[in-house]
C-alpha cells in the first residue's frame, strides 16, 4: 500500500495546531481519532442493544428479571444507546465530515477529552446500573433517586450522576472543539475578525453576500447544523450539569435538597435539546452525503440559513413540553411555560422541513448514485419525516392526556432515533469505512440483507408499541398489563429480525477488516466494492 510521507512538526510548534502541523499529519490524527469512536460506540451498540432486547423479552415474560434490575437494564440501555453509541458516533463522524469541507481539526485536545470522558463516564454507568442496581432511568425523575426503597443507596446515586455528568463534559468538549474549528481561518474570509468568522458560520454568508464575503466562494452547508447544535447543546447541557451537580452534593448531605419542578426543569433544559445532538449532525451528515450520491451541489439557499438560526434560538426553548402534565393545581408558572413552549416546538418543524425539501431537491431529477450506503441514507430520510410528524403530534398539548407515559412515546422515540439517526450512522458506515480503512465492503448484498431486516424489524417492532400506546399501554413498566401481552409477542417476532440484520451486518464488518487493503488508497473514495 502506498504511503505519503509526512514532515515532522517544527521545532517550538504548538501541538494539534493546523497552522503548524502539516495538512497531510492532520488528517492522518483526524482518521485514527474518527475510527477509535465509530469502533468505541459501535461496542456500545452491542452491550446496549442485547439491554434493550432483554426489556422487551421480559415485558413478552419470555425470560424473567428482577423488578429493580429491569429497571436498572432501562436506565443502562437508553444512556447506552442514545448517547454513548448514536450521539457518541455522531460526535466522531463531525470531525471527517468537517475535514472533507475543507475545516480540519485545529487542536487534538479537545476531541481527545471529548473521548475519554465518555469512555469513563460509560464505565460509571454500567457499573451503577448493571452492578449496583441504580434504576431511576436517565430522566431520573428526581426525587426517585433518593427514594430507591433500598435498592440502591444514595451514595450509588451520586456516582451515578458523577459518570452521567462525564459524559455532559464529552459534550462540552465536542461542542467546543466544533466551534473552534468552525470559526477558525478554515472559513477564509475576506475580512479576518472574529465577527466575520461568526457570521460566516452562522450562514450570515448566505444572507448577506456583501457584507460576510469569504474566499471560498460559500460555506459549505454542512457548517451550519454543526455549529447550530454546538452552541445549543453547549447551552443546554449547562442546567443539566446543575442538577447532577444538586445530586452530587445531595448524596453525601441528605439535608439538601431542591425543588421537584425546578429539577424537572433543569433536566428537560437539555433532555430533550439532546435529541439534537443527534439530529443536527445527521441533516449535516445527509447535507455531505446526498450531494455526493447525486453527482451536484445541494439544493438550498437562503431559506436554509433562516431555518437553522431559527433552530439556534427555538431548539433553547422548547422542554417544557415535556412537562404539560407536572403542574400542581394552581401552579400557574409551569403551565404558562407549557403553553409558551408548544409555538416554539412547532417552529423547529422549520429546519426538518426545509432539509428534507432541500434534499428531496437535490436528489430529484439526479443521476442519483444507489448503492448500500445511498439506500440506508434514503430509508433514514423517510423516518425523519415519519417521525418529525410524529413529534408534532407529541408537542401539542391536548394530545398529552391521552399519550403522556404511554408506551407511544417509546414507539416514536425509537422511530426517530433509530430509525432516522440510526439508519444514518449505518448509512455513514457504509459510505465513510472504505475511505477511512482503504478497504472496500467485501459483500454489498450482505449490506442490502443488513437494510432490509433492520427497517422491515424496527418498523414492526415500534409500531406495535404505538399501537398499544394508542390503547394505553404504560412506559416504564417491566411487566405490561395483559391485555397488551400478544402486541408484545408480535413485536418479539420483528426484533429477532432486526438482531438476525445486525449479525449480517457483523459478519460482513468482520470479514471486510480482515480483507487486505486497496494496493491504490485513492480507490477507497469511491465506496465499497460490489460482489
Amino acid at each position: 500500500m502506498m504511503t505519503t510521507a509526512v514532515p515532522p512538526v517544527a521545532p517550538g510548534a504548538l501541538p494539534y495546531d493546523d497552522a503548524e502541523m502539516p495538512l497531510a499529519l492532520v488528517q492522518a490524527k483526524t482518521r485514527r481519532l474518527v475510527l477509535r469512536v465509530i469502533w468505541t460506540s459501535t461496542a456500545f451498540l452491542v452491550v446496549a442493544g442485547i439491554l434493550g432486547l432483554l426489556l422487551r423479552l421480559r415485558q413478552a415474560e419470555v425470560i424473567t428479571l428482577g423488578d429493580n434490575f429491569w429497571y436498572a437494564v432501562m436506565t443502562a440501555h437508553g444512556l447506552g444507546a442514545f448517547i454513548a453509541w448514536a450521539g457518541f458516533f455522531l460526535m466522531g463522524i463531525t470531525f471527517w465530515v468537517l475535514m472533507k469541507v475543507g475545516l480540519p481539526i485545529r487542536s487534538f485536545v479537545l476531541p481527545e477529552v471529548m473521548y475519554w470522558s465518555m469512555v469513563l463516564g460509560v464505565i460509571g454507568i454500567v457499573l451503577t446500573t448493571l452492578l449496583s442496581g441504580f434504576g431511576g432511568s436517565w430522566v431520573f425523575l428526581y426525587p426517585l433517586p433518593f427514594n430507591s426503597a433500598g435498592q440502591w443507596s444514595d451514595m450509588v446515586t451520586g456516582v451515578f450522576s458523577i459518570s452521567v455528568l462525564l459524559a455532559g463534559v464529552s459534550i462540552l468538549a465536542y461542542c467546543s472543539a466544533v466551534l473552534h474549528t468552525c470559526i477558525g481561518p478554515g472559513l477564509k474570509a475576506k475580512t479576518d475578525t472574529v465577527g466575520q468568522r461568526v457570521g460566516l458560520t452562522f450562514g450570515f454568508g448566505l444572507l448577506f453576500p456583501s457584507r460576510f464575503k469569504t474566499d471560498r466562494g460559500k460555506i459549505p452547508y454542512p457548517v451550519l447544523p454543526f455549529a447550530v447544535n454546538a452552541v445549543d447543546m453547549f447551552l443546554a447541557t449547562l442546567p443539566f450539569a446543575l442538577l447532577l451537580v444538586f445530586q452530587v452534593i445531595e448524596s453525601v448531605n441528605n439535608g439538601f435538597s431542591i425543588n421537584v419542578l425546578l429539577a424537572g426543569n433543569l433536566l428537560w433544559a437539555f433532555g430533550h435539546p439532546v435529541v439534537y445532538l443527534l439530529l443536527f449532525p445527521a441533516a449535516a451528515t445527509y447535507y455531505y452525503l446526498i450531494p455526493r450520491y447525486a453527482g451536484r451541489e445541494l439544493v438550498a439557499g437562503k431559506a436554509v440559513a433562516v431555518a437553522w438560526l431559527i433552530a439556534l434560538t427555538m431548539n433553547l426553548f422548547v422542554w417544557a413540553h415535556h412537562l404539560y402534565m407536572n403542574y400542581p393545581d394552581g401552579e400557574n408558572v409551569q403551565q404558562t411555560l407549557g403553553t409558551i413552549m408548544q409555538p416554539t416546538t412547532y417552529a423547529l418543524v422549520l429546519p426538518s422541513a426545509l432539509s428534507l425539501y432541500s434534499i428531496a431537491a437535490t436528489i430529484w431529477r439526479s443521476d442519483f448514485q444507489w448503492n448500500v450506503a445511498s439506500k440506508f441514507l434514503i430509508a433514514g430520510i423517510v423516518s425523519w419525516l415519519v417521525a418529525g410528524l410524529q413529534g408534532i403530534i407529541n408537542a401539542t398539548a391536548a394530545f398529552q392526556e391521552t399519550l403522556h407515559n404511554t408506551l407511544w412515546v417509546v414507539g416514536h422515540f425509537h422511530n426517530m432515533a433509530f430509525l432516522n439517526m440510526g439508519l444514518l450512522i449505518f448509512g455513514a458506515m457504509y459510505a465513510f469505512l472504505p475511505e477511512l480503512m482503504g478497504r472496500g465492503w467485501w459483500n454489498e448484498r450482505l449490506g442490502s440483507w443488513h437494510l432490509w431486516g433492520t427497517v422491515i424489524g424496527a418498523y414492526g417492532w415500534v409500531t406495535c408499541q404505538m399501537i398499544q400506546g394508542l390503547e394505553g399501554a404504560p412506559r416504564r413498566w417491566a411487566v405490561l398489563p395483559e391485555q397488551y401481552l400478544t402486541l408484545t409477542h408480535i413485536s418479539v417476532g420483528f426484533l429477532a429480525l432486526l438482531v438476525a440484520a445486525q449479525l449480517v451486518f457483523a459478519y460482513n464488518l468482520w470479514t471486510t477488516l480482515r480483507k487486505s487493503p486497496f494496493d491504490d488508497p485513492g480507490a477507497a473514495m469511491q465506496g465499497g466494492t460490489q460482489r
